[in-house]
């Protein structure tokens, strides 16, 4: 039998999977804290829609390790984001989708699927990032903890009453709202070609 072909030691796995997602906390954390910029986007190999805004301001703030899925790979370390309540100012939501393979022969490298909206106002907001940028964050009654537990992804939170983000940009992988509106929604879809010029934009 090849039950453990590899001699792999699923705790140590589980170990170091799990440091390198106390790692991930640990950048994000201070990074944001100092206000400067966590990763460049788009994150190369990861993949991930990007979420910007003029500002962010929400309640019931939460962050924890989580693993999950993104375009680019079937499992990747990323940061769980759960908000009460949000208020986004000047949302702008957008995905490149490479579309080479399907559309190189009408001269169309990729297409941006682009979602803008004014003031937009969501409860029970839950979000997996890889990556934020901010020019400024500020938290009210931050709190960060650790936990006494074998489960890596239980092992440290940080939670926060109220929780403001200035210009920020986030490479996301799931978003879901129990409840949103989006005045002034508008969507967009521009095809990047070949020659550098752009066609569907308005």
């Amino acid at each position: 039998m090849m039950e453990n072909a590899l001699n792999v030691n699923k705790k140590r796995l589980g170990i170091v999977g799990g440091a390198g997602m106390l790692g991930l906390i640990a950048l994000l954390v201070t990074l944001l804290m100092s206000g400067t910029v966590f990763a460049a986007f788009p994150l190369a190999g990861i993949g991930g829609f990007t979420i910007s805004a003029n500002k962010i301001t929400g309640t019931g703030f939460k962050l924890y390790p989580a693993l999950g899925e993104t375009e680019k790979k079937p499992v990747w370390a990323q940061a769980a984001i759960d908000l009460a309540t949000a208020n986004i100012e000047g949302l702008v939501l957008s995905k490149n989708i490479n579309t080479e393979s399907a559309l190189g022969s009408y001269n169309v490298n990729s297409v941006d699927v682009i979602v803008t909206g004014g003031d937009v106002v969501g409860q029970n907001l839950k979000l997996r990032v890889s990556g934020i940028q901010s020019s400024n964050t500020s938290f009210k009654n931050l709190q960060v903890k650790e936990y006494y537990t074998d489960n890596p992804l239980n092992v440290i939170d940080l939670q926060a009453p109220n929780l403001t983000l200035d210009n920020p940009s986030l490479n996301t992988h799931f978003l879901s709202a129990g409840d949103i509106s989006i005045p002034n929604m508008k969507l967009k879809i521009v095809a990047n070609m070949k020659d550098g010029s752009k066609l569907g934009d308005f």
